[in-house]
């Protein structure tokens, strides 16, 4: 097991008379291998604060969590380690600018392997290496990565990440600002280093094609608590959703309307537009 949440609780305090809950009483488990999970629900749900409890960045108000094997409860141990913990579980956070802060893109990468006390040389080939597997060559590695574009700042910030070779890599909103190319890049980039290194891949979304289209399991969210925890099939088939501030993937809304508006023998239930056009062809046949 890699993580996992036992009726935890998080509030955080406004005043000296009130709080805010964020999340209230998760239970939730998390394989250290080969999960590809997207993590949704409206803002203010409760998906970043969750998040940041995958590598105790937040500790819980209440409640147990479990960090590859180190339990961690609100009271602070001095004994544990929490930076050994950020080392299981990489955190990438929305905007790339707040991880991003040294004056070439190959010290940005080195900062966090040299942090856990890799040697000067073997840090230099690391960043080399998860540069490429971020679909970045070696020119990069001496440009300054606050003149690189969106989505190359957001492929460096992964890498910086990927560097120190966590077990489980959590990304909060991996590919907002996107258009639909780049969209595409960023998932198939996903899928590409869960396929070479087995890594699990926690995504923070709001975009449902995606889900639908990639994840193997979602989670739901909905003021702070765990709605659904379910295969997209599953959770795509449920009425209501939009009572949760969810909205339904573009294929499953547009053959709905084409099969009611037509009368048409049509399995809606199709996971991107490619195979969405061949059920509509199969259908009109």
């Amino acid at each position: 097991m890699g993580i996992r949440f036992q009726e935890v609780s998080f509030h955080y305090p406004q005043n000296q008379l009130t709080y805010y809950q964020a999340i209230a009483n998760i239970t939730l488990d998390i394989e250290s291998k080969n999960e590809f999970i997207c993590l949704v629900g409206r803002t203010g749900s409760g998906k970043s604060t969750l998040a940041q409890h995958m590598n105790a960045l937040l500790l819980p108000t209440s409640g147990t969590l479990e960090i590859f094997g180190t339990k961690i409860t609100a009271k602070r141990d001095k004994k544990t380690n929490y930076n050994s913990l950020r080392k299981h579980v990489g955190l990438v956070f929305q905007f790339p600018e707040y991880q991003l802060f040294e004056e070439t893109v190959e010290k940005d990468i080195m900062f966090g392997p040299l942090n856990f006390h890799t040697g000067i040389d073997e840090a230099k080939e690391i960043a080399r290496e998860t540069l490429k597997l971020v679909g970045l060559d070696e020119s990069y590695l001496n440009r300054n990565p606050f003149n690189l574009s969106g989505g190359e700042k957001k492929r460096v910030a992964i890498a910086g990440i990927l560097a120190f070779d966590p077990d489980i890599l959590v990304l909060d909103e991996p590919t907002s600002g996107l258009d639909p190319r780049g969209k595409t890049q960023m998932m198939e980039l996903f899928k590409e280093i869960q396929d070479k290194t087995g890594k699990s891949i926690i995504i923070i979304t709001h975009d449902m094609d995606l889900v639908y289209e990639h994840a193997s399991r979602v989670v739901v969210l909905y003021d702070g608590e765990l709605i659904y925890d379910e295969s997209p099939k599953a959770l795509f088939k449920r009425e209501g959703l939009e009572k949760y501030h969810l909205q339904y993937p573009s294929p499953i809304r547009v053959l709905k309307d084409l099969k009611e508006r037509f009368d048409l023998d049509l399995d809606i239930y199709q996971r991107n537009l490619s195979d969405a056009v061949t059920a509509l062809k199969r259908a009109v046949k």
